[in-house]
Parts: structure tokens; C-alpha cells; sequence
């Protein structure tokens, strides 16, 4: 008797909606979208291999992947969330705020934004105590939201004009930067590094961890899922999340299994300054 061949299909996604423009304005801060910065191409299409500052073997394989795709022994969990009051209904927000309140429990900081009439709430999981800003300090915070297989976000915290320094930022989100921002997270430029961690693809794992390439000035570093590096004694920049997932795999019996309403990439970074 033939054996029919084992299908896995979950319903499509919903429908792809555009990044709205956000409330507010920041002039300068918003002005560089579709730019580039230093040289260096950012966003979720360019693709590179990881060589510069990390060390890889010159012929790997699901049974022997580069050390760094097995995570290190302290990984990285860093996160973001936001609570508008009023709601922003799916739209981003840019303003100029003031810090009016930060409290911390454990690795979880709360930190209260005032932007005009607009009330921000950001919950903060971090590594490491926030050190960036404090108390009474002038912001300027630039969210950005996209609707697709679920909800892309972006955000950095910078100083006030004329410094405009990123203090910090991050990115849950299916690309790197929102759409027509390239420079969104300046000065830091990142690029997608596909192969770097060879993994077997089947119907029980569709999911392959990659790394992200970021460059400062002159310096660059590669980040592997879970990890995080210095860059340019400026920045310490990390990956809690950074996977490519495929859609469709061999089941090993003549058949395939297929999950198609997964984003293909996805990332969960975020960048701290530490430097003056």
C-alpha cells in the first residue's frame, strides 16, 4: 500500500501592512531615512559571510559547527517593551521627552517618559545596570511599528540636539532597521550573516541560527545568537535573538512537512553606549 506523503500547512499569514509614519517629529533624527552611514549597507537583504573579528572553519557541518552557535555559558536575554498612554493605535511616535522616573528590580528596569502629552512606559530586561541616562534627563525616543506575520519594532533613545548621540536602542523585528531608515541606528550599521551555522533542516527543526555583522567607524564585530561584543569602545551590542527559518523540509518518509506563516528572518538586538 503507498504511503501518501505527510503535509504540514498552517493557515497564511495576515496580511502585510506598511511601517506608518510616526507622531511627532525629530527633524535631524528622522531626516536620514533611506541614507547610509559610513559606507556600510544595513537592513534585512544584504547578506555577507562572518569574517571580520570572528574566526570560523574553513569546511563545517551540522556536526561540527563554529564554537560560537552553541551560545556562550552567560547568554544574552536582553529586551524591550513600550506602553503608550494615550495608545498610539499601531502608529510609531518621535518626540522629545524627559526621564521622569526609573526604577529597577533584579535585571527589569522600568523607565517613565514624559513626551509632551504623550506618556511612555519602557520595561527594560538588560545584563547590565542602565547607566546610559538618569532622572530628569532630556531624551529624544523615535519607536517605530510595523504589522506583518506580527508586529516588527524598533526605537532609539539619542541626546538632545546638538550631540543627538545614540544612547540606546534595539530591535524586535523582522529586519534590521524599518523600512527606508538605513540610518536609523546611527552610527552603527549592521548586515545579515547567513551560513554561519550550519544546521540540519527537518521537519523537527526549521530553524537556523545566524549572526549579525555591526560596524562603528572602522570597527566591526560579529554577533551570533545569544552573544554580545564591545564595538568601538563605544557600544556594547548584543543578539538575543537572530534565526532564519525555512518554510518547507523533507520528512524523511517521500513527503514534506511546510509552516509558511513564520517571518524568515527574525531578531531580538540591542545596543547600549558605554563609552563618553
Amino acid at each position: 500500500m503507498q504511503t501518501l506523503p505527510r503535509i504540514l500547512v498552517i493557515l497564511p499569514a495576515l496580511l502585510t501592512l506598511g511601517c506608518l509614519a510616526p507622531k511627532g517629529n525629530l527633524g535631524q533624527y528622522t531626516d536620514s531615512d533611506g541614507g547610509e552611514t559610513d559606507g556600510a549597507t544595513t537592513g534585512g537583504d544584504e547578506t555577507t559571510t562572518a569574517d571580520a573579528g570572528t574566526t570560523l572553519e574553513s569546511e563545517t557541518s551540522p556536526d561540527d559547527p563554529p564554537p560560537a552557535c552553541a551560545g556562550p555559558d552567560e547568554p544574552t536575554s536582553e529586551s524591550a517593551e513600550f506602553l503608550f498612554d494615550p495608545p498610539l493605535g499601531g502608529e510609531g511616535f518621535a518626540g522629545e521627552c524627559e526621564v521622569s522616573a526609573i526604577e529597577t528590580n533584579q535585571d527589569v528596569t522600568q523607565v517613565a517618559l514624559t513626551c509632551g502629552e504623550q506618556a511612555v512606559q519602557l520595561r527594560l530586561q538588560l545584563d547590565e545596570p542602565l547607566a546610559q541616562f538618569a532622572v530628569g534627563d532630556p531624551l529624544v525616543l523615535d519607536y517605530r511599528v510595523q504589522m506583518s506575520f506580527g508586529i516588527s519594532e524598533w526605537f532609539s533613545l539619542r541626546s538632545p540636539a546638538p550631540d543627538g548621540a545614540l544612547l540606546l536602542g534595539g530591535v524586535a523585528a523582522e529586519a534590521l532597521v524599518p523600512p527606508n531608515a538605513d540610518s536609523f541606528f546611527a552610527p552603527l550599521t549592521m548586515t545579515r550573516q547567513d551560513g554561519v551555522c550550519p544546521t540540519t533542516i527537518d521537519c523537527d527543526n526549521l530553524e537556523e541560527p545566524i549572526a549579525v555583522e555591526f560596524t562603528h567607524g572602522d570597527d566591526t564585530a560579529v554577533v551570533f545568537a545569544l552573544h554580545s561584543a564591545v564595538i568601538g569602545e563605544s557600544y556594547r551590542v548584543g543578539a538575543s535573538t537572530a534565526r532564519k527559518h525555512y518554510s518547507e523540509a523533507n520528512d524523511g518518509l517521500g513527503g514534506f512537512c511546510e509552516v509558511f506563516d513564520v517571518p524568515e528572518y527574525y531578531y531580538r538586538l540591542m545596543f547600549h553606549r558605554v563609552g563618553a
